[in-house]
């Protein structure tokens, strides 16, 4: 019997994407890359590429998410490169810079 899947409500899930489009539709997905909640298009390149990252409470929303994506008229691919998950705690706290010795 498998264990069940915890879920951390308070979590934050962060992912970056490249979003791979006809160079022609480039234009267009960015407009409906807008219409996507806690979507941002962080760069584009002629060629037809969009770096993109997404913010979810959990996994779950996040493909939801990339299935949106993949949907929209003119993607190609939707690659998914990184997600990191974290504590809304901790991601509110205040970070230190320690002095390292030279």
């Amino acid at each position: 019997m498998s264990e069940p899947v915890r879920v951390m409500p308070d979590e934050l899930h962060i992912a970056s994407l490249v979003v791979h489009v006809m160079p022609q539709a480039l234009s267009h997905v960015a407009q409906a890359l807008l219409q996507v909640d806690d979507a941002q298009v962080h760069g584009s390149h002629p060629d037809g590429k969009l770096v993109v990252t997404l913010e979810g409470p959990n996994a779950g929303a996040i493909m939801d998410k990339v299935a949106q994506i993949q949907q929209i008229s003119g993607v190609l691919n939707v690659s998914l490169v990184y997600q990191h998950a974290e504590s809304r705690h901790f991601l509110n706290q205040e970070v230190g810079h320690d002095q390292y010795p030279a």
